[in-house]
């Protein structure tokens, strides 16, 4: 009875036959998984979100903005079947699954360049997976889509690979490499980088050209699977768009494939000076990037100028060779050639690109010069070591100082003596950033955010609520057009406002103190005074002030723009309260930032700088020429 118990089926033997032969292997991959824990540890024991984790915090729907903005069908719907509801964003449990998946890469990286040796395998995953590009993506606990189909990705490409693969197996590894660029089409980025730096190690060791002819045409055909892959995914995207009657918006409306040659030849210029943009160490890393990749290119340059090939075959593989290193900044900075404007988070390609500069270097340096290769490696390794620590310390302190933001509003709101019961009308007016030390994403915080300013107060207080409607919002603004001069933005004493059931709070107070400016500038109208000019407008200097006035009055006098044209009476660029003046200044406006119409008449107020001014020149636009123009030239009668 206990040998039938013990007895395993022929699936447990298999598994326990690999994992006996790959005993090492599997241990090493742990070993490089922990040693990822804990550098990455502080987005796992730490609490951090940023603006869109805020915005699909427990389910909100974004399958849309995935499809019309990114071309990602892949993902949202794995977002609306699998990772949705309150599984969307969960810091601890995505954040262990994007460790493990970026270690994962790294690992099977080291592998397809059939690198066994332990130190290169540590070094290739650790350049490959902890960088400050997958730490930007790490951050968002939504991206788990995309850390999974990664791994997809790479596994279909290595099945496609594989000889031994039948038809049902690259049939099988084509659609994950689908999948994989319809959840993050940064794949083919690293993918391509793969073929590259394989292509260029083959091609160094090439010796005729029936050598180079196959190598060269199994690149080609590599990368064209990559595009077919592409095309796919896009037309599934269009028939999406197409059946849900959506439209492209933002990034992918974006993409231009026209444009002239002086628009690429632009963008081909900032691919080769873009190194990446970095909240810490910017220079450090750059020059180490750069000390890489040149000792990887010299290396190579090295064994092929020792080579004793033909001349021809030579002068071939130095073509080859250059025009493939000229090809890895291209790659790596695609999204800038194709004018999508794509974030930081998105450019983790550049982790391979080092591992491969890394390969080349420790397969074609001479082997004193190896430490070198470690040691730069391993610098930039622990560089980015740091950087991660620092990113995800003001990460975290920007969290909590949020969610306690939050609460210290609903606490003003509860504490107003004209408060009343629950639920309450919100409104947020302006956004602002409340930046900790060391913060520098500055549109990933949900205060500064339009897409996530509600967001915080749904989901991390207890504030029971429901968005102003307009109607709300209008009596609002007159309750604080009756009741105030000035509002100050938060935390400023007069930036929560309660009434009837209703509360606003000023993130930013710049429209709002236009509109109590101007209501105050237009109560010391000179009413019954001469005016100092004459004109379509006529024109009064009064006490600073800039008023303008015509009695008989339209909605169509006020609709041309209207400019102002400031002299200063110092020409020579004083600095008042820390301010350079400029000798001429434009204050142009439109009639309602400044003005009213009432019972036909209408009069706008401007209030003119402190500092004196020798004159003035002003009047309105016409469709062709100025309407009308006068001076005035100040301390002359």
């Amino acid at each position: 009875m206990k040998q039938e118990i013990n007895k395993q089926t022929p699936l447990e033997a298999k598994v326990t036959e690999y994992f006996r032969e790959h005993r090492d292997t599997i241990k090493l991959f742990f070993i490089l998984f922990a040693v990822n824990l804990l550098i990455y540890g502080q987005k796992i024991f730490f609490y951090t979100l940023p603006s869109d984790d805020y915005m699909r915090f427990y389910g909100d729907d974004n399958t849309k903005m995935l499809i019309t903005n990114s071309a990602r069908w892949g993902q949202a719907l794995l977002n609306d079947y699998i990772f949705s509801g309150k599984l969307q964003i969960l810091p601890y449990l995505h954040g262990i699954v994007g460790i493990f998946c970026f270690t994962l890469l790294g690992f099977l990286t080291a592998r397809y360049f059939a690198r066994k040796n332990v130190w290169d395998t540590v070094l290739i995953t650790l350049l490959v997976s902890a960088t400050p590009m997958l730490a930007h993506n790490l951050y968002f606990s939504t991206n788990i889509t995309t850390w999974l189909t990664l791994i997809f990705g790479l596994i279909g490409f290595l099945i496609l690979q594989k000889e031994s693969s039948g038809w049902m197996g690259k049939t099988a590894g084509f659609f994950l490499l689908i999948f994989s660029i319809a959840n993050y089409q940064t794949i083919i980025q690293i993918l391509t980088l793969m073929i590259i730096f394989r292509v260029i190690i083959r091609l160094t060791e090439a010796e005729s050209f029936d050598e180079i002819k196959k190598i060269v045409a199994k690149a080609i055909f590599q990368v064209a699977i990559l595009f077919a892959a592409y095309l796919v995914s896009y037309g599934i995207n269009l028939l999406f768009l197409h059946y849900h009657h959506w439209s492209a918006t933002h990034r992918l409306a974006k993409v231009n494939t026209g444009g002239g040659a002086g628009v690429y030849i632009a963008r081909l210029k900032e691919v080769y000076s873009e190194l990446g943009a970095l909240n810490h160490f910017q220079k450090p890393f750059h020059l180490l990037y750069l000390v890489m990749a040149a000792l990887g290119m010299v290396a190579v340059l090295w064994r092929w100028a020792l080579s004793n090939r033909p001349w021809k075959i030579k002068i071939l593989l130095l073509f080859l060779l250059v025009a493939a290193f000229a090809s890895i900044p291209i790659v790596i900075n695609l999204p800038i050639l194709l004018g999508v404007d794509i974030p930081t988070r998105a450019y983790f390609a550049i982790g391979w690109a080092m591992a491969g500069f890394y390969l080349l270097q420790r397969l074609f340096l001479k082997p004193v010069l190896y430490p070198v290769t470690v040691l730069l490696s391993s610098a930039l390794v622990l560089l980015s070591i740091y950087y991660i620590t620092l990113f995800f310390d003001a990460n975290i302190r920007q969290t909590e100082a949020d969610i306690r933001r939050a609460n210290m509003i609903v606490q003003r709101i509860r504490m107003d003596q004209n408060y009343q019961h629950e639920p309450i009308g919100l409104q947020i007016v302006g956004q602002q950033a409340f930046n900790v030390d060391g913060w520098r994403m500055k549109w990933q915080q949900p205060f500064n955010s339009y897409w996530a300013k509600y967001k915080i107060f749904r989901y991390f207080t207890d504030l029971k609520f429901h968005r102003m409607d307009h109607k709300a919002m209008r009596e609002m603004q007159e309750y604080i057009m009756t009741h105030y001069e000035r509002i100050e933005p938060y935390p400023g004493k007069n930036s929560v406002i309660v009434h009837h059931g209703n509360a606003t709070v000023f993130l930013s107070s710049d429209k709002i103190d236009i509109a109590l400016q101007k209501k105050k500038n237009l109560r010391h109208f000179p009413e019954g005074e001469k005016p100092d000019i004459h004109a379509t407008f006529d024109l009064y200097i009064r006490d600073n002030l800039l008023f303008y006035e015509k009695k008989q009055c339209t909605k169509e006098d006020v609709q041309k723009r209207f400019f102002l044209r400031l002299y200063p009476k110092d020409k020579h660029h004083p600095v008042i309260n820390g301010v350079r003046v400029l000798p001429f200044q434009t204050w142009d406006f439109r009639f309602p930032l400044y003005g009213e119409i009432k019972n036909g008449r209408c009069v706008a107020a401007v209030k003119l700088p402190d500092y004196p001014l020798e004159k003035i020149r002003t009047g309105q636009f016409g469709k062709r020429k100025l309407d009308w123009d006068v001076y005035y030239t100040f301390g002359k009668k």
